[in-house]
């Protein structure tokens, strides 16, 4: 299933005070390390979207670790056969998970540089970004599939975007929010369902 949330910006210091006894060990001192508020409770969202997965389809209820891949792809630490990705921006958080290996990208609609656009597109790609009505929107789309991509490979993203062409990856998911796009690759993601999760769902998990 895909958990996607999008309130990202309603919360706040009270709200993280609250759900930190649900993080682990890891998850908090990783959550401690990082500056701002927005990146802290970014953080702590997007474990607990994968928490609230884990409870609600295979009823395992209790903060979970992971380990990484050399080139940082993650694993459960304790339930290897469960497959999950992670990703966050701006106001929206997402987790995926299923039975099988899966990676997820989520990414704010924006404008995007011209120079940005040639590290990352094909040629034909970078053709019909200079010729569509809605250029962010287009880069958006196509950035989400190959970084979904590239974590679902664990190959991460030092590798050469403009070498990959996003029509190429065909067992795809792509999900249009208001602002974003968010796209999940993997054997099966075109039969995830889709989850929107609200700040009540996840306070739900202290009781």
């Amino acid at each position: 299933m895909l958990y996607i949330y999008e309130d990202l910006d309603r919360t706040g210091d009270d709200f993280l005070e609250k759900i930190s006894i649900l993080l682990s060990e890891q998850r908090f001192d990783k959550v401690q390390k990082l500056r701002f508020i927005q990146g802290k409770n970014a953080s702590a969202v997007v474990y607990l979207l994968l928490r609230l997965a884990l409870r609600d389809e295979y009823g395992i209820n209790e903060p979970v670790e992971f380990v990484y891949s050399g080139k940082g792809k993650p694993t459960l630490k304790n339930h290897p056969h469960i497959h999950f990705n992670l990703s966050h921006s701006s106001n929206t958080a997402v987790c995926a998970v299923a039975e099988s290996n899966i990676g997820v990208d989520v990414q704010k609609i924006t404008t995007v540089k011209d120079n940005v656009a040639k590290r990352v597109l094909t040629a034909e790609e970078y053709l019909i970004f200079n010729n569509t009505g809605n250029p962010g929107e287009y880069f958006c789309e196509i950035w989400t599939i190959k970084e979904s991509y590239f974590k679902l490979t664990g190959q991460g993203i030092s590798e050469e975007f403009r070498n990959l062409s996003a029509d190429s990856v065909d067992k795809k998911m792509v999900y249009k929010g208001n602002d974003y796009f968010c796209c999940v690759c993997g054997p099966a993601a075109q039969a995830l369902p889709v989850k929107h999760v609200r700040r009540n769902d996840i306070e739900q998990l202290l009781y």
